[in-house]
């Protein structure tokens, strides 16, 4: 007991060692098909072709896929190459040449040829006939059993040896051959090696991959730029780390890498327990240095209040990041001001937005991405083109930097990046999948191609946007109402196609969406096209689930201003680039609304490419604000509102307004989503002020939001101020400076 149970047998080392014979004989078969097909196709074109060498060093250098399996062959093929300077040893040593091919340095544990190993393990074997599976397990305790193993040992293990060799006589006969050298292993081998080659070559002969990107084979996920880099790399790694130049002596200790390659570590985000935590204790130290200064000094609590806690408000930002709530709680009074239908509806044109509809379409059974655009994807577009006389398939523009979705995207997490090709294989995990926004550019453009071939009678029309252009069939002379198109966002493209629906004579529409967005801004449009549209449908869910939103009907009971006015409520409160007040959701930012009708005003004068922040708006949105938090406030400041509640109402700092310097940047945020880019959602190419004049920041390629203009407390307030004098105070003491008594906090703990 205690002991291994068994150790590595024969056996395993056999079917390893095959295993590695029978990958690089398939790769070795593999790379030279693929210098097989390049000869013909230079031959074919007039070239002369390149040695085999220099061809596979000019793939490996400019193909990471074809340099990622050509190192690949290159290890398996070491462990069956000699020793280096194994061909110099007769001329260098001649003696101890005839010595090896004497087998002087070996043992021969039968007569076969292919029979002998080294010394040392033929010691082993000597001893395992003396020892069990424990080992030597009792006798380094015990010398005087020590000394009777070692004396007794070598005999017993000849006695043995020859009691065996007895029983075999029939096999102490030479045999110059190799125990595997049989048409029975020799047959197999040659079938696993045809069988492992007809299996690559299906995935995909990795030595004709022509991309840049480093994939799996069977899975076509491509791998992370760090791995991109150890592939690169590990070669010129290792020449540096082993004594290739012979400047480091053979016992010195290689260090261990830690390379990417398939499988990497994702950091661990803090669960919202811990950062709760974490806040608690930097809130208790904050304030608890305060009543260590304010023994000393005087405490200024507008000043306090006027900066936020934390680097960003805790009102707005979740560790940092936008904070969300649900933006569905808008639709319930929405929907209230409209007739509810759940039956099909009579409509000549539909909008499809095709993310929703990608995701609403499970792969089911479908094996490849082939499988799935035959099986699944093309038959829903058929049948919802089949009752009317248009169709739009609307996609989004996946900008590489600067958008402003990339932090929504970064909150809903990254997906495995994974190639999409006709034959290659669906993910297991489609949600993770479509999480990547690599993946679903790909997957867009692979669908767009397969709708194209779509045989359209003379009567319909089909229209797929291609980035910022639009495809159509049939064929369609004047679309300078849709392209060039520059929006990013599919929420406003739909709005784009929605109008040139219009002006083709589609007066009722009904577009597919899944998104709160889609609704407020067909809300708009509906108000601004009244005149000539008779309706405009959303739908959302399906099966029993499915219901219809009659954007004219809620745009009618609205009024045009506070249809008008809607989109920039909707911003203020929450959308996919405006963060939410915390705790406070969509239904009671609505009931504020109503409750301050004077607020309306200020919403419009934002509502269409505002060139600044009007004056008197930011006071009016801020008395909504306090509103908001408190209904009873007569307050008309969000600073002062902050220090109520915190003192009088015993509000943590979380769940107080932001301050005036973080609110201001929050509405500039909302003016951009609701004012430029919404407010010209039905123009198809639209010019854009920089987002860095409306409340974001540059970090890098990518845009972050600009939470304040102001340092944090526990930065700017002077009651924190504090020196590192050790002695007397002298004039470079921090405190003098600031005109301020020293504190406890203070290295001199005040008493200077």
């Amino acid at each position: 007991m205690g002991t291994a149970n068994s150790f590595l047998k024969a056996a395993d080392v056999t079917r390893t060692r095959q295993g590695h014979q029978i990958t690089a004989a398939t790769l070795n078969i593999l790379q030279h098909k693929a210098y097989g097909k390049y000869t013909e196709d230079a031959q074919s074109d007039g070239h002369e072709p390149l040695e085999f060498g220099v061809w596979c060093q000019q793939r490996a250098e400019c193909c990471l896929q074809f340099q990622y399996w050509a190192t690949t062959l290159n290890l398996e093929l070491i462990g069956s190459s000699p020793p280096e300077g194994h061909d110099k040893l007769s001329d260098k040593h001649p003696d101890v040449a005839a010595k090896f091919q004497a087998g002087h340095f070996t043992a021969k544990m039968t007569a076969r040829r292919f029979s002998a190993m080294a010394l040392d393990q033929a010691l082993e074997q000597n001893n395992a006939y003396i020892k069990g599976d424990g080992g030597a397990v009792g006798l380094t305790g015990n010398p005087s059993a020590l000394r009777r193993c070692m004396v007794a040992g070598p005999e017993v293990a000849r006695v043995i040896a020859e009691f065996e060799s007895s029983q075999k006589a029939e096999q102490t006969k030479a045999n110059f051959h190799h125990h595997e050298q049989t048409n029975t292993t020799q047959d197999k081998f040659l079938q696993d090696v045809k069988a492992l080659t007809l299996v690559m070559e299906e995935m995909g002969n990795p030595f004709e991959e022509e991309s840049a990107d480093l994939m799996v084979l069977h899975t076509k996920e491509i791998l992370c730029p760090e791995a991109v880099k150890s592939v690169q790399n590990v070669v010129k790694l290792g020449q540096e780390q082993f004594l290739e130049d012979k400047s480091k002596p053979i016992g010195d200790t290689i260090k261990l890498n830690k390379l990417t390659l398939f499988s990497s570590m994702k950091s661990k985000a803090p669960t919202r327990s811990e950062q709760q935590l974490a806040f608690a204790k930097d809130d208790c130290g904050l304030f608890s240095r305060l009543y260590i200064a304010c023994q000393t000094r005087e405490g200024d609590l507008d000043e306090f209040f006027k900066h936020e806690n934390r680097a960003y408000p805790p009102a707005l930002s979740s560790n940092g990041k936008l904070r969300f709530i649900k933006k569905t709680d808008l639709l319930t009074p929405l929907e209230q001001l409209a007739d509810k239908i759940t039956d099909a509806l009579h409509v000549t044109s539909i909008i499809l937005d095709g993310p929703a509809v990608v995701e609403m379409l499970k792969p089911g059974g479908s094996r490849t991405f082939q499988e799935y655009s035959t099986a699944v994807y093309i038959p829903y577009i058929e049948s919802q083109l089949e009752y009317r006389s248009r169709l739009d398939l609307v996609w989004e523009c996946y900008l590489k930097s600067g958008r402003l979705k990339a932090t929504v995207k970064c909150n809903r997490g990254k997906g495995i990046r994974r190639r999409v090709t006709a034959s290659g294989p669906l993910p297991s995990n489609w949600q993770n999948f479509l999480r990547n926004s690599d993946n679903k550019e790909e997957l867009f453009s692979f669908l767009s191609e397969q709708v194209m071939q779509l045989a359209v009678k003379e009567s319909k029309q089909l229209v797929v946007t291609d980035k910022k252009q639009v495809l159509t069939v049939p064929p369609r002379k004047d679309t300078a109402n849709l392209a060039p198109c520059n929006h990013e966002e599919g929420d406003t493209m739909m709005m784009v196609h929605a109008a040139d629906a219009l002006e083709c004579g589609h007066r009722r529409t009904l577009i597919r969406t899944v998104d709160t967005d889609v609704v407020i801004l067909a809300v708009g449009l509906a108000n601004e096209r009244s005149e000539v549209l008779d309706e405009l449908w959303l739908t959302f869910g399906t099966g029993k689930n499915r219901r219809y939103i009659a954007a004219h009907q809620i745009a009618k009971a609205l009024g045009p201003e506070k249809s008008r006015a809607l989109p920039v409520f909707h911003a203020i409160t929450v959308c996919d680039t405006v963060s939410a007040f915390a705790d406070h959701s969509k239904k009671a930012a609505w009931a504020t609304w109503n409750a301050f009708p004077e607020v309306t005003t200020a919403f419009l004068s934002l509502a269409s490419t505002p060139s600044e922040l009007p004056d008197g708006v930011l006071s009016t949105l801020e008395r909504f604000i306090v509103l908001l938090y408190d209904r009873t406030s007569t307050c008309c400041d969000v600073n002062v509102l902050r220090k109520k509640l915190f003192s009088r109402k015993s509000r943590s700092l979380e769940h107080l307004p932001p301050a005036r310097a973080a609110l201001e940047q929050h509405i500039k945020r909302a003016a951009y989503q609701a004012g430029h880019i919404w407010g010209q959602a039905s123009i198809a190419f639209v010019s854009l002020p920089s987002p860095c004049d409306w409340g974001w920041m540059k970090s890098g390629d990518e845009l972050e939001p600009l939470w304040t203009t102001l340092s944090e407390v526990s930065k700017s307030c002077h009651e924190l101020i504090s020196c590192g004098c050790r002695k007397h105070c002298g004039g470079k003491c921090r405190c003098k400076k600031a005109a301020l008594k020293c504190t406890g906090l203070c290295a001199c703990e005040g008493g200077c």
